[in-house]
Parts: C-alpha cells; sequence; structure tokens
C-alpha cells in the first residue's frame, strides 16, 4: 500500500525548523570557539571578529565576522517567538523570518 502524501509543513512550523537549524549550528561554532586552538591566540571577546577577518580577509570574512554565534542565538530566539505568535494569532509572518526558512531549512522540509 503507498504511503499517504502529508501536507506541507505550516510557514511557522518551517520557522521553528530554521530556528533549530540556526541554534544547533549556532551552539556547534560555540563550542568550537570555546575548544579548538585555532582561535586560542585570539582576545576572546574579539576572537570571532579576529579570526574571520585574519583567516580570510575581504568582504566575505567581514559579513561572517559580524554574524557571531551569540546574534545567531538571539535570532533563533526571535524567529521561534515570531513563529509562535504567528500560529496562535492566525497574524502573517514577517518576510524576514521566512527568509531564513531559504537557508535554514532542506527545500524538502519546506
Amino acid at each position: 500500500m503507498p504511503l499517504a502524501e502529508l501536507p506541507p509543513a505550516s510557514p511557522a512550523l518551517t520557522v521553528h525548523q530554521a530556528a533549530a537549524n540556526l541554534r544547533h549550528t549556532a551552539q556547534a561554532a560555540l563550542a568550537d570557539l570555546n575548544s579548538d586552538s585555532f582561535w586560542s591566540c585570539y582576545d576572546r571577546a574579539t576572537a570571532w571578529r579576529d579570526g574571520f577577518e585574519n583567516g580570510m580577509g575581504g568582504a566575505c570574512s567581514r559579513l561572517a565576522a559580524v554574524f557571531t554565534p551569540e546574534l545567531a542565538l538571539e535570532i533563533a530566539d526571535w524567529l521561534d517567538e515570531t513563529a509562535s505568535t504567528a500560529a496562535r494569532t492566525g497574524a502573517p509572518l514577517p518576510p524576514l523570518a521566512l527568509a531564513f526558512t531559504r537557508g535554514a531549512v532542506p527545500a524538502a522540509q519546506r
């Protein structure tokens, strides 16, 4: 018997999935930042920025340098709060929340 196809995930669930993926990645980056010897030559307060700017240079590394794991965790919290509010109230999700799903949730799960 063929399996029944499930409906697509709700937009709020997809945003929650994006938050979970972002949070997991940020926590792994923090663990790496706190334990990998690559970062040990930098002052912990500026290690993320300094490591990217010195390691790669250029505009791409400057962008990565400002998107710290701590910022990613704050964004994940915002995504969860926004998705929960939308699901609870029926309000539309902001385009920024939906934009995070494009990069943080595989297409098959959207």
